[in-house]
């Protein structure tokens, strides 16, 4: 079965059908084409709508491109996948921040809360991989590039 090509509202030209793997010829609604008129960047707007769905579009797109233009598309991506479309809303509150391991996430967390004291001798060790893998990746997931999220929001 041969595709249509994909078609898009760009400049006031009215969008009529596009194409995907699993719709063919949907005509897309005049609130997704009036929104696709202010998008930013209408390629990642239009993989979107493929990957997510037009109402995904509308409820979640504003978000989800804000979010690639500071982090962006791989992280994002990976995010929504992870965690559903409909949680980019709360990135925000979910991220913790960037960090090479799950075990250095582990000391900073522990830091920054009082359990480890500045005085403690230099002769004490600490397993903060452990401390990750057997405490805070039940509560806390990583995702690529050492970005960890919390899964209480």
């Amino acid at each position: 079965m041969s595709q249509d090509p994909l078609q898009f509202i760009v400049g006031g030209i009215i969008i009529s059908t596009y194409t995907t793997k699993h719709m063919t010829k949907t005509t897309l609604s005049e609130e997704t084409q009036e929104l696709l008129d202010e998008v930013y960047d209408v390629e990642l707007a239009l993989e979107f709508i493929e990957n997510h769905g037009e109402t995904e579009f509308l409820t979640y797109y504003e978000k989800y491109e804000e979010l690639v233009k500071e982090y962006g598309q791989n992280l994002i991506d990976e995010f929504a996948e992870h965690y559903d479309v409909d949680t980019v809303e709360h990135f925000d509150e979910m991220y913790q921040g960037q960090f090479t391991s799950g075990g250095e996430f582990a000391e900073v967390i522990a830091s920054d809360c009082g359990y480890v004291s500045r005085d403690m001798p230099s002769w004490i060790e600490i397993d903060w991989e452990k401390t990750w893998d057997k405490a805070l990746s039940y509560d806390y997931t990583e995702l690529i590039g050492g970005h960890i999220f919390s899964d209480s929001y």
